[in-house]
């Protein structure tokens, strides 16, 4: 250790430090160009190499508030990000559910496929509801009816087998989590769904289907006496894949009490279908707690079909989404055929 240190001081003088050694016991004492001294020990170094570090509690307790703080920074921009994730997957769900509603336009002369109303209190099995009809040659895989953000997708079951091995039958169990606009069955069916030959005057304005709440947990119940009892997680809007344009509410309907379709799941709003196969998100959270109008301004100024050519006040009233330029149907009822 004596040379070592010696031949840093040799190394100093080359450097034109001039350094002026004193011997001393057990160690090598350094006088640098006369301004400092420096005496190091040879014990000392060698009990400075061998020293072991440890974090002390204190440290220790600091780190831990650090990684807390950084984490209660990063968790919100990690649950926005992954809402708006299932969002963006939504959206795209509904454009391969675009494509396959368009493919069937074609192969049946402009027809949207019918059937959009649950339960078998109206006469209509499941499995001869509209999602049936797109898979599987529009559609390859049935998932794509399942919204990401729903907070049901692990109860839905698209084959929905009753108990006695009959498939697509079951009202027990959701199996779509997109709704078709309920007016294509409520203008004047079968004609009403050929949107090709009848169209709205504003298609690229008219909404097509949308993405079906409810995200809580609704009563368990019936919507028809007669009907297959639902599961909480379908009532009333997973089983048969509808879009009604306001809160379903009717006089006739044993809810007990308000269970709409309308969600704001995706930061605040859902993803909407155009008939021209556009898909934009409308911002639903004011929609959820204001009253539901028969009239809006902006909306007539859009060729509202409620706010301006509907003949009965009793189910006029609608859902406002004129901020995105949507709107239910646009123009009058078309000039169907009689039956």
């Amino acid at each position: 250790m004596a040379l070592l240190l010696r031949a840093v001081g040799c190394i100093m003088e080359a450097g034109g430090v001039r350094a002026a050694p004193f011997a001393g016991r057990g160690s090598v004492r350094y006088r640098v160009a006369g301004v400092f001294r420096a005496e190091v020990s040879t014990m000392t170094f060698h009990t400075m190499l061998h020293k072991r570090t440890a974090f002390t509690l204190i440290e220790l307790l600091v780190v831990v508030a650090i990684i807390a703080l950084l984490i209660s920074i990063l968790l919100p921009s990690l649950r926005a990000a992954r809402e708006e994730a299932a969002g963006a997957a939504c959206m795209s769900n509904e454009k391969q559910i675009v494509t396959g509603i368009f493919m069937y336009q074609d192969e049946y002369n402009g027809y949207v496929p019918p059937n959009a109303w649950s339960e078998s209190a109206w006469g209509v099995e499941k499995k001869d509801l509209w999602f049936y009809k797109l898979t599987p040659y529009h559609l390859q895989n049935p998932d794509v009816f399942i919204c990401p953000g729903d907070p049901f997708r692990e109860t839905f079951d698209y084959e929905a087998y009753r108990g006695n091995g009959a498939q697509r039958c079951n009202a027990n169990r959701a199996s779509c989590g997109y709704g078709l606009n309920y007016l294509l069955r409520h203008f004047w069916e079968p004609w009403s769904f050929n949107i090709v030959q009848f169209p709205p005057s504003r298609p690229e304005a008219t909404i097509l289907f949308a993405e079906v709440g409810p995200d809580f947990q609704p009563i368990k119940t019936v919507l028809y006496g007669g009907a297959q009892e639902t599961t909480r997680s379908c009532v009333p809007w997973r089983d048969g894949g509808r879009l009604v344009w306001d809160d379903g509410a009717r006089p006739w309907i044993n809810l007990d009490r308000h269970v709409t379709w309308l969600t704001a799941r995706h930061r605040g709003g859902i993803n909407l279908a155009a008939m021209d196969g556009s898909v934009r998100r409308a911002d639903t959270r004011d929609m959820l707690h204001a009253e539901i109008k028969s009239y809006y301004p902006h909306c007539a100024t859009g060729d509202c079909y409620f706010c301006n050519y509907h003949p009965s006040p009793d189910d006029q009233t609608h859902y406002d989404f004129s901020h995105v330029e949507l709107y239910w149907w646009t123009g009058r009822m078309p000039d169907y055929p009689s039956r």
